[in-house]
């Protein structure tokens, strides 16, 4: 059996159509929806992911402010920009871009953002929400995961699901989403010595523990859907955590990397400001 490939780059492109319907209805009614992207200090990996986010939301018709800060800046002045930005009722949606230079709390930071704005579903508060089973904001790649999986027609109800690697963005907001559903999970950390045992019990296999290729084909079974969350740089090639061509024959359904998940990123950031929008028109009428 071929397997699908389950392609982010086509769904996101797809998204990014519908959501340009969305900011026009948005204006019509009178809204500009506004993302402020805030970044600090000069890495150039978070200069390029803030690059293409405000690329994408002006191809949405999006309004991006770009908040870039010095590295020396206190986390004083990085909560006041915070505090601003949320009583600032034309800012949709706020999305600090992480990892923030050494001696700034990443924690005190996006807790800061108010739920009503943390579109990219970040904060302390905002899991908690998704734990209890309250409309939130989903973390950009917890709703990328849905989304892809559903857009292909792969229902995610009553599956084993099998995360591997309990990040912050990842791995623990999806299992609370998970929580909610009527589906069984299991969650083992990256480095746990019987990881092969719990991949072979899945279902459905997200995949986030950092190394390439850690999951290979002997450690999954017949018709696995396989969500490879991996980005691992050697030169200027990236590998997924997942052997996509020994794991492929072998799955009913795979992501690949590049190309997977990681280009539904942005447009499920863009997608949740635009919800954020909407919110504040209900709240007016």
């Amino acid at each position: 059996m071929v397997p699908i490939i389950l392609d982010g780059r086509k769904t996101a492109s797809k998204i990014v159509d519908e959501l340009k319907s969305w900011t026009e209805e948005l204006k019509e009614r009178g809204v500009t929806p506004k993302l402020a992207l805030v970044m600090v200090g000069d890495d150039k990996y978070s200069k390029r992911y803030v690059k293409m986010k405000a690329r994408l939301c002006k191809k949405v018709g999006v309004k991006p402010l770009v908040h870039h800060l010095p590295a020396e800046t206190t986390q004083l002045d990085l909560l006041k920009l915070i505090e601003e930005l949320n009583k600032d009722p034309s800012v949709h949606g706020i999305m600090v871009q992480l990892p923030l230079p050494k001696g700034l709390d990443e924690l005190a930071t996006v807790e800061a953002i108010s739920p009503k704005k943390d579109v990219d579903g970040l904060s302390p508060a905002t899991l908690g929400k998704i734990l209890m089973g309250e409309e939130c904001f989903l973390p950009a790649g917890v709703e990328a995961i849905i989304e892809l999986l559903r857009r292909y027609g792969i229902e995610p109800e009553r599956k084993h699901w099998v995360i591997t690697g309990l990040s912050n963005i990842v791995g623990k907001p999806l299992a609370a989403l998970l929580a909610n559903m009527d589906v069984t999970f299991t969650c083992c950390q990256a480095d746990n010595p019987d990881l092969a045992k719990y991949t072979r019990e899945a279902d459905v296999l997200v995949v986030d523990v950092e190394r390439k290729w850690a999951v290979t084909a002997d450690m999954v079974k017949k018709d696995v859907v396989v969500v490879d969350n991996g980005n691992n740089y050697e030169g200027n090639k990236v590998y997924g955590d997942v052997d996509f061509e020994g794991v492929k024959d072998i799955a009913s359904a795979i992501t690949p990397v590049p190309g997977g998940v990681g280009p539904l990123l942005i447009a499920m950031l863009i997608r949740n400001t635009l919800k954020a929008a909407y919110m504040t028109l209900k709240r007016k009428s």
